[in-house]
C-alpha cells in the first residue's frame, strides 16, 4: 500500500474547505433563525446581512465541496473570487450608509474565510507535487561495430 504524499498547501486547502463548509452551514442556519425570530427588527442592515449570509452560505457549501472534490484549481480560484465579492457587498453597503464600526465589523470577519479559501487555492496551484526520484541503472554504452569484433 503506497502512501500519497501531500504538500502543505494541499493540506491547508483541504482544512480550509472543511472549515468553510461548516461555517457556511452555520451561516445559513443563523440567517434563517434571524428571519424567523420574534424579536427581530427587520431593518435594511439586518435584512441585507441575512440575505447575503444565506447567499454566501450556499456558495460556501458549494465551494467547500468543489475544493474537496475537484482536481481543477481554476474552478476553485473563480469560486474564491465570487465568494470574496459576495462577502464584500454587505460591507460596502454598510460603509456607504455611514454606519458605525459596530454595524459592519461582522462583515469584515465574513470576508476572512473567502480570502483564506482563495489563498489556499492559489497556494495549491502554485505548489508542485513532490516527485520521487527514479534511480535507473547506468546504461551500457553502445558498442560500435569495430568494438564488437
Amino acid at each position: 500500500m503506497e502512501k500519497k504524499l501531500r504538500s502543505r498547501a494541499e493540506l491547508f486547502f483541504r482544512i480550509v474547505c472543511w472549515v468553510y463548509f461548516a461555517i457556511a452551514a452555520a451561516m445559513i442556519g443563523l440567517a434563517l433563525y434571524g428571519f424567523s425570530s420574534e424579536s427581530v427588527s427587520l431593518s435594511l442592515g439586518g435584512v441585507t446581512d441575512a440575505v447575503f449570509a444565506c447567499i454566501g452560505g450556499v456558495l460556501g457549501i458549494i465551494a467547500g465541496v468543489t475544493g474537496l472534490v475537484s482536481k481543477r484549481m481554476k474552478r476553485c480560484r473563480i469560486m474564491g473570487l465570487i465568494l470574496v465579492a459576495v462577502a464584500a457587498v454587505p460591507l460596502a453597503i454598510h460603509l456607504l450608509a455611514g454606519e458605525s464600526f459596530a454595524a459592519y465589523w461582522k462583515n469584515i470577519l465574513l470576508i476572512i474565510m473567502p480570502v483564506l479559501y482563495l489563498l489556499g487555492a492559489l497556494l495549491k496551484r502554485s505548489s508542485k507535487p513532490k516527485q520521487e526520484k527514479n534511480v535507473s541503472p547506468k546504461l551500457k554504452p553502445d558498442l560500435t561495430s569495430a568494438e564488437k569484433r
